[in-house]
């Protein structure tokens, strides 16, 4: 069990239950969003940056053939494709899933995480990215079938976008934020089961 991990667990001991720590960290995001002090989330427009977690509203895509869409992502990004963002849509893994993910990534880029920290501690705005690529993840992500969760991402239609900063990973990781259009949650989980199980044949 990596740092995440362990402070996941511990702000459910501390909240008394995982769906009162999910609500504390979702108001702590709310909060940090609009502090003038605070620099934990900050806004944060513009293309991803590498190994950062990013929040943002997303419009209609313009794609004909897209059936459904995440309003309200929360994305780990790698690096783009022909112009467009792309990451990770944390919202679309399971809970046990997303944690798991983020608990070995953080684990394995701790090196590069603990510089980005010690020159700019906790501020999401000024850290910087880390070298995390499609490329570099695409073993991991076909081995535990995470690749259903990598979306590309229209860079003029995201709005509000913020960034949060390495040091709340396991509180971004409680938030849901989920806002499906043209699809449930409960459709989108089973979809992902039936790509993860196709991946482990």
């Amino acid at each position: 069990m990596g740092s995440i991990k362990k402070e996941i667990a511990n702000l459910t001991k501390t909240h008394g239950s995982k769906a009162n720590a999910r609500l504390e960290s979702e108001g702590w995001y709310k909060k940090s969003l609009n502090a003038f002090r605070n620099r934990a989330v900050a806004k944060r427009p513009g293309m991803f940056q590498p190994g950062k977690i990013y929040v943002f509203r997303y419009d209609t895509p313009v794609t004909p053939d897209l059936e459904w869409w995440d309003r309200n992502p929360i994305v780990l990004a790698l690096d783009p494709y022909k112009g467009n963002d792309v990451g990770i849509n944390l919202n679309l893994l399971p809970v046990a899933v997303k944690e798991t993910l983020l608990d070995d990534i953080h684990t394995t880029l701790m090196g590069q995480i603990k510089t980005q920290t010690g020159r700019a501690p906790k501020n999401a705005a000024m850290q910087g990215s880390l070298r995390f690529t499609y490329k570099g993840a695409k073993a991991y992500l076909d081995k535990y079938g995470f690749g259903f969760a990598v979306r590309q991402y229209i860079p003029n239609l995201k709005a509000k976008q913020s960034v949060v900063s390495y040091e709340h990973w396991a509180k971004i990781a409680l938030c849901d934020f989920i806002e499906l259009e043209g699809s449930s949650v409960r459709r989108i989980r089973y979809m992902f089961r039936k790509y993860y199980n196709n991946k482990n044949i």
